[in-house]
């Protein structure tokens, strides 16, 4: 379960989104219904849902327009059942779990925008 959160969730909002298509693993799941369920934003939504895809947990609906379903293989089954169960039994410990991730990718996002002066300018 920690391995599942510090490699596939960054967020809580994801995280609702995983177990939601988790309790409903029959049912396709598109990213306005997903927002409307969860009152969140279609577009946060379809990214996470895309996210999740690529991760292997959800797999894409065929012959849809963006609906995804909840499939993911035994070991990320039991590793998200796993996970469902620990939220609804100590949320707080999920939700620091997920807050206190490295910030790495953030920083690396953050640092490919910073300007950076050339050795020339610290000489001038």
């Amino acid at each position: 379960m920690r391995r599942l959160i510090a490699d596939h969730i960054d967020s809580v909002e994801q995280l609702e989104i995983l177990l939601l298509l988790y309790q409903h693993p029959e049912r396709s799941w598109s990213a306005e219904s997903v927002a409307r369920e969860l009152r969140i934003s279609a577009m946060s939504a379809g990214d996470r849902l895309k996210d999740m895809a690529r991760a292997a947990i959800l797999s894409k609906v065929q012959g849809t327009e963006g609906e995804y379903r909840y499939a993911p293989d035994p070991q990320m089954g039991e590793a998200v059942a796993g996970l469902a169960t620990a939220y609804s039994e100590r949320r707080v410990t999920v939700i620091n779990l997920i807050f206190s991730k490295p910030v790495d990718k953030i920083r690396t996002f953050a640092d490919a925008f910073r300007l950076r002066r050339d050795d020339d300018d610290d000489n001038g």
